[in-house]
């Protein structure tokens, strides 16, 4: 009895509780899991092999951590200065990190290394990297204490650069960048700063790479490299801060591809930009042209009488190349071909009223005749007589014509067919007739540029730019302060280089690491947004 008693009296509560268990649980909400975990893990130091060991001899180096970790993307995070090679086995066994040397491994004498983890190290929940990890230990009897930090910036941008490679030698030799690894290193963080630690004191060359193929060797052609303009001198009383500027050599100008399909064209593209190349070809050819478009150079002749002949397009010693034109194609060309605006004109043009209407051919232009260009003003059909004239900055291929323009007046271009001739002999067989609508000025603004501390015995090119467009370029020497306005332009953003020309060449000029030469000077500066029917007043100095 008393058995089934306590059986029943069970079952009764049971029928009681669970439901009211049950009813709590179901009470809506949301679940969570507590707030993230973003603590770093950390070495347990009392598990772990005794930081900045001295005399060390390639023991085992154990660092245990206090949390499940993960170990990622080992060759490229984990980094040792001075370079050991082979590079010691880096694994992961539960929560500690081994490290074990290979027994044919030399180590320098009385040097201390630094064993730079990187963003290896994560716990294996959030991914959370624990900051600056490494571990120092020392073949000799002390730790090096001192450093050597600064900042790298690219010398266009002027903005930080990360992940560059900051390499201390103690080889000075010029060739080393190139032959050795670095005795000590550092990375750039996401400021462009480094930090090189544990150094000694001593006489270093300092060199900053963008090392593409992870080799820390400058052996790329696309690799940017800086470097200051002497040695780097470090003491228990000098550890130097140091600025460096990383900029792209020149590479070797190279010719990709020549384009002779056309007569009367040769078109020669580059690895670069080119620029001051020469050009030698025979005296009895009557027409040569050329003109630069971006990475390529495009040039004009028309042979006359002669049937074939050669161009040799060369730049100093390292560029040398020589064109045979041997051409039978020119009847089919001349009967094939004709002369016209070089792409399709609007019905209607927006016309500044301060600029010439400027109409750009597909061949370089000869001849025209003035008495055939008709222009007439406004509905009652008023002709007038422009000024019109050949370009010769476009490669003859333009057509100016240059009014005494009226604004807000609607203007009709007539250009008959035969007007126009080029070099080849060929006229306009279409009839070019083209609506000008003239603007008024107070749609445009003005900008007024001062630039000044500037050094009276330097040459300096000043570009006004508008995007990544040059729309002027101009080379100031002999004065400590330049003035120009920039009148009747459009509304927008404009910008402004200036360039230190130390070599007097007219352009920007990178630097080059054999010959100790560091990139020019160049300033950017943005100049306050112009609004229509506004002027703009705007003053860039040196000495900011």
């Amino acid at each position: 009895m008393l058995r089934t008693d306590w059986l029943l009296t069970f079952k009764y509560w049971l029928l009681i509780i669970v439901p009211l268990y049950l009813s709590g649980c179901a009470n809506p909400g949301t679940l969570s899991g507590g707030p993230r975990d973003e603590t770093p893990p950390k070495i347990d130091s009392l598990e772990s092999t005794p930081n900045e060991l001295t005399n060390f001899d390639l023991d085992l180096i154990e660092l245990t951590f206090d949390e499940w970790i993960k170990l990622e993307d080992v060759f490229n995070q984990v980094v040792i200065s001075p370079p050991i090679d082979p590079r010691p086995e880096v694994v992961l066994k539960k929560k500690t990190v081994q490290i074990t040397f290979n027994e044919d491994v030399e180590l320098r004498e009385n040097a201390t290394y630094t064993i730079n983890f990187g963003e290896a190290v994560k716990d294996l929940t959030e991914g959370n990297v624990p900051e600056n990890l490494r571990y120092v230990f020392s073949t000799g009897a002390y730790i090096d204490s001192l450093e050597v930090s600064g900042q790298v910036t690219d010398i266009l941008t002027k903005e930080p650069v990360e992940k560059i490679l900051v390499m201390l030698y103690d080889n000075l030799a010029d060739t080393v960048v190139r032959t050795e690894r670095p005795f000590y290193f550092a990375r750039t963080d996401k400021q462009g700063n480094f930090r090189i630690q544990n150094v000694r004191a001593d006489t270093f060359k300092l060199f900053a790479l963008e090392d593409q193929n992870l080799n820390y060797l400058f052996d790329g052609e696309n690799e940017r490299i800086g470097f200051p303009d002497s040695l780097v001198w470090i003491s228990d009383t000098i550890q130097p801060n140091i600025g460096v500027q990383l900029f792209l050599e020149q590479p070797e100008l190279k010719i990709n591809e020549i384009d002779t399909s056309t007569y009367g064209l040769i078109k020669i593209a580059f690895n670069q930009p080119p620029s001051n190349l020469n050009f030698r070809y025979e005296a009895t050819i009557p027409t040569v042209l050329f003109d630069y478009e971006k990475d390529s150079l495009r040039l004009w002749y028309e042979l006359g009488q002669a049937e074939n002949w050669q161009v040799i397009v060369s730049k100093d010693s390292i560029l040398s190349d020589t064109i045979a034109i041997n051409d039978g194609r020119k009847m089919d060309f001349l009967n094939n071909s004709e002369l016209r605006p070089n792409k399709e004109l609007p019905n209607t043009i927006k016309q500044n009223p301060k600029r010439p209407l400027q109409l750009t051919f597909n061949h370089p232009l000869a001849t025209f005749d003035t008495a055939r260009i008709e222009l007439y003003e406004d509905s009652i059909k008023t002709r007038i007589n422009p000024v019109v004239s050949i370009d010769s900055s476009s490669t003859y291929r333009t057509l100016s014509i240059q009014p005494n323009w009226k604004e807000a007046v609607v203007y009709e271009l007539i250009i008959p067919p035969n007007s126009l001739t080029d070099i080849f002999g060929l006229t306009n067989t279409d009839t070019i007739k083209q609506i000008i609508n003239l603007q008024e000025v107070k749609e445009f603004g003005n900008i007024i540029l001062t630039v000044n501390g500037l050094d009276s015995l330097q040459q300096y090119v000043v570009q006004f730019n508008q995007g990544t467009t040059i729309l002027e370029s101009f080379e100031v020497r002999a004065t400590k302060s330049w003035e120009h306005t920039f009148s009747t332009i459009k509304a927008g953003n404009y910008a402004v280089t200036i360039i230190t020309d130390i070599n007097r060449n007219g352009r920007w000029d990178t630097g080059n690491y054999d010959l100790k030469r560091q990139p020019e000077p160049i300033m950017n500066k943005d100049i306050e947004t112009l609004r229509a029917n506004w002027d703009v007043e705007a003053e860039v100095s040196l000495n900011q």
